[in-house]
């Protein structure tokens, strides 16, 4: 079976709209039903078992495996299927065009460059060694994860485990062994309506939410004495969005502000809210406390043999072995706690992500493919 380039492959992928359907009312764009349909008989053509699994009616999450039944080993990659909406994109977002060495379209950075780097290194010789191996190769297409890590916690909870993994996002052709969490919730404090001629006689919200940023703070400040990382630093704090009041002669009965916390390894979303919500009960009157979404941290060992492996892979194909962290959180999250040694890797830079013109270099594309094929070729001989 001929190869094909991963510019070509990435084509392809743009080509085929996969939004999340909260970034899309759109239903020819949203969801990631499309995308399966087309991998699931790409990866079975090369001799991957595939099985669709999760619980989501018609956003279906893709697991192909290939290698021995019996495996010495498994080894996980990793892709989320969904991508951000396409409001404001500079061209067409769905048709893959290549200037000045960049290539741009939506998903062309996050995450199907990433993706499209990882099939082009299936070719030949990489499937047939993996054929003969005591290496089970996995690959894992998830739902749902720019609004959270659905289709991960979906396979975990089907029974997905693995050795390792190696989840495919946009680093720079860094190594990231290890990211932080988030806990995004809302604080929402209360108060009684009144004419704003009269505001004595009422209890204004919007004045309680001083008292609730400099709690906010204090909890981040006692949390940094704790969980403070060389790697990733310290926990943070941020107030993304407040909302409050009616009208400027109504006293605000509400005010609502939606927080970003970053977790470290060892924090939890129940432990922050819980911690908060206690420092809180001070406020007069009460507050509402509400949990987004949480993200779970990872750390693996900067000298962990996946680590170690996959940056001489790198350094093998003539690209700096950088290990780092990071402040964002991906479904290594999740999948560390299900996968062993796990680290975050792929071409294209993570400030690409989301953009209104967002792109892959092609160099780091063609890289990226060069680097995966030596890895998948080392872990084949075991």
């Amino acid at each position: 079976m001929n190869s094909v380039s991963a510019p070509e492959l990435l084509r392809q992928l743009v080509a085929i709209p996969s939004v999340n359907p909260a970034m899309s009312d759109d239903p020819a764009l949203r969801d990631e039903l499309r995308i399966v349909d087309w991998l699931e008989p790409w990866f079975a053509a090369r001799g991957f078992r595939t099985a669709r699994v999760g619980q989501t009616p018609g956003r279906p999450n893709l697991l192909a495996t290939c290698g021995a039944a019996k495996p010495r080993k498994t080894i996980l990659f990793e892709s989320h299927l969904d991508t951000v909406g396409v409001i404001g994109f500079q061209g067409d977002p769905f048709a893959l065009r290549e200037e000045g060495g960049r290539l741009y379209g939506r998903g062309a950075c996050d995450t199907k460059g990433p993706l499209a780097a990882f099939m082009a290194a299936l070719d030949d010789e990489t499937l047939a060694a993996l054929a003969k191996s005591e290496t089970q190769i996995a690959w894992l297409g998830a739902i749902g994860e720019e609004t959270g890590n659905l289709g991960a916690e979906e396979a975990i909870a089907g029974g997905l485990r693995a050795d390792e993994c190696v989840v495919l996002e946009p680093t720079g052709l860094h190594v990231v062994h290890a990211h932080k969490g988030a806990c995004w919730f809302t604080v929402a404090t209360r108060g009684r309506a009144v004419h704003g001629s009269d505001p004595a006689r009422g209890d204004n919200a919007i004045f309680k939410m001083p008292a609730v940023w400099r709690i906010l703070e204090e909890e981040q400040e006692n949390a940094v004495k704790t969980f403070s990382d060389p790697t990733l630093g310290r926990p943070t704090v941020s107030v993304g969005t407040i909302r409050g009041g009616t009208g400027t002669n109504v006293v605000p009965d509400r005010c609502e502000i939606q927080v970003d916390r970053r977790l470290m390894p060892g924090e939890t979303a129940a432990q922050v809210l819980d911690d908060l919500r206690a420092r809180l009960a001070a406020i007069p009157g009460g507050v509402e406390i509400g949990l987004l979404k949480e993200g779970l941290p990872f750390h693996t060992g900067v000298e962990a043999g996946l680590v170690r492996r996959f940056s001489a892979a790198l350094e093998a194909a003539g690209v700096p072995a950088v290990r780092e962290g990071a402040a964002w959180c991906s479904d290594a999250g999740p999948l560390a706690r299900a996968c062993g040694e796990t680290i975050v890797w792929g071409p294209g830079a993570i400030a690409q992500a989301h953009t209104v013109d967002e792109y892959v270099e092609t160099a780091a594309l063609e890289a990226g493919r060069d680097v995966l094929r030596r890895f998948l070729l080392a872990a084949a001989r075991g």
